[in-house]
């Protein structure tokens, strides 16, 4: 067997080989620094162009989720970091202001949305020399700190309205584009129109009864098929609900979704109505995760009552998820294993 030669035997002390170390070192540190310093800039000028965009074109784009999936999918990027890169600029949108922090520090930081108590957090990273692992795991014990204790009260209880699938309303949608339940027969002539919410509006099938705007209606299936409509007395409350397959489970509060809408369907972004769940990037984020994998594997739909976020300038859509046979109610069910807190 071939003797291993002691380290500082095989390469003696010599001043110029220890010259050469630091000079490579110092290079490849500046590197990293120059890379770090890059991906900062570059995502801070990505955030600037897409937000600078979505301002300007706020009547171009269905809805800003459908936008950041296009988006994604067109220059090869997830939808999160390109979201992320618009929180960027949006926390700093004075790219003097920032610090030179790297990309995956700065994540973490654009999450703090008071001004000054993230300007504290920055100061304690710089004289900590914090990595963003360790930045994040500070800022994950404060989140448990701010908690309350689970036997200082009790568990909030979520309202909600279960909702009835395949249930729409009339509105009169004027010479808005529809797109038809039928391929031939549709009352075409008629402004009236099926609401399906999505700023969905559907032409009314030419076997529909008399109908005026405000209606309530509910989708006639026959052999498993959209056949007609008919008058329905459901409540308004109960409208915008459906049926859905699960496409991926992004985190433990949104969740990306097809729903049916008979002959067809749409995919779409929800994030769970009402509660707040851990960054992903956390220890915490990532066990919310699991739980809502563990609750929704295998199942053939869930049902989704959906709400309109109008707080968002994104126009995205809040959700109550309801599944299993006993119609279990997610958003609750994450507050009760302490796995989101109120939002």
């Amino acid at each position: 067997m071939k003797k291993l030669i002691p380290h500082s035997t095989q390469f003696p002390a010599d001043p110029a080989y220890q010259a050469l170390v630091k000079k490579v070192s110092k290079e490849l540190s500046d590197l990293d620094l120059f890379v770090r310093q890059r991906a900062t800039v570059t995502y801070w000028r990505i955030g600037k162009y897409i937000y600078e965009h979505l301002s300007a074109h706020k009547k171009s784009a269905k809805d800003g989720a459908d936008f950041f999936e296009k988006f994604s999918r067109d220059v090869n990027r997830d939808v999160s970091t390109l979201q992320r890169a618009v929180q960027f600029y949006r926390a700093y949108p004075n790219s003097a202001e920032t610090r030179n922090f790297g990309w995956e520090l700065y994540k973490s930081l654009i999450t703090i949305k008071d001004k000054d108590e993230r300007k504290k957090i920055e100061e304690k990273v710089l004289r900590n020399d914090w990595t963003a692992t360790q930045l994040r795991e500070y800022l994950s014990s404060k989140r448990k700190e701010k908690e309350p204790a689970k036997t200082d009260q009790p568990i909030s209880q979520l309202t909600f309205t279960r909702g009835k699938v395949h249930t729409f309303q009339i509105v009169n949608a004027g010479a808005q584009r529809a797109v038809s339940l039928q391929k031939q027969g549709e009352h075409g002539g008629s402004p009236l129109r099926l609401d399906l919410g999505f700023r969905l509006h559907h032409l009314l099938p030419a076997n529909a009864p008399k109908l005026k705007e405000a209606d309530i209606v509910e989708v006639v299936f026959k052999d498993g098929r959209p056949s007609g409509i008919q008058k329905s007395k459901a409540s308004a409350d109960e409208l915008f609900t459906y049926q859905a397959s699960i496409d991926k489970i992004i985190d433990g509060d949104t969740l990306l979704v097809t729903l049916d809408f008979g002959e067809f369907s749409i995919s779409q972004k929800l994030r769970l109505r009402g509660i707040d769940c851990p960054e992903i990037a956390t220890a915490e984020g990532k066990k919310a995760k699991r739980f809502v994998e563990s609750r929704l594997k295998g199942l053939n739909f869930i049902i989704v009552k959906t709400y309109k976020d109008r707080t968002d300038k994104f126009d995205r859509y809040l959700a109550d998820i309801f599944y299993g046979d006993a119609q279990t109610f997610l958003n609750q069910e994450l507050l009760d294993n302490g796995l989101a807190q109120v939002y």
